[in-house]
């Protein structure tokens, strides 16, 4: 708020926003909330790490996962979503929106993961991403050291 302002001063300049609120009130508009943060689980089993990255709406196209050379895990995510309708002869848009999505998130892979069986899939707005374990060295049994 700016100190110098009178009431009847500060009234004029807020008229804008009610008015184009008033004006679009008028237009069924679904307002939707995209986020270029997904929410992210990390499991861990016995055998395998998953990572699930929750973007609803997504297919696995809009989706880019590669292994870096310091030994990252890149995922990405670019999706456009733009309407390519055109308004018919003598109309124009008085809203017309678009919706882009876009992420990137490096993972540091533990050194246990074995990278070549690295799997991935998306089901329903969800890429899940499998990290298998190298499978362990079975440890000697028990043994008698010989004392020499």
């Amino acid at each position: 708020m700016l100190p110098m302002m009178n009431n009847s001063y500060r009234s004029a300049l807020n008229w804008m926003p009610g008015f184009m609120n008033e004006f679009f009130n008028d237009f069924p508009v679904t307002r939707e909330v995209h986020t270029t943060s997904p929410a992210i689980n990390v499991t861990e089993s016995d055998t395998a790490y998953q990572l699930e990255l929750a973007v609803p709406g997504t297919t696995r196209g809009d989706y880019t996962i590669q292994l870096t050379e310091d030994g990252n895990l890149m995922v990405s995510l670019e999706k456009k979503n733009q309407t390519e309708e055109k308004p018919s002869e003598g109309r124009r848009y008085l809203r017309r929106e678009f919706s882009y999505q876009k992420f990137s998130q490096a993972f540091t892979l533990p050194d246990d993961v074995e990278r070549d069986g690295i799997a991935a899939q998306v089901t329903d707005g969800v890429l899940t991403i499998d990290l298998p374990k190298k499978a362990q060295e079975a440890l000697p049994s028990s043994r008698v050291i010989e004392i020499k």
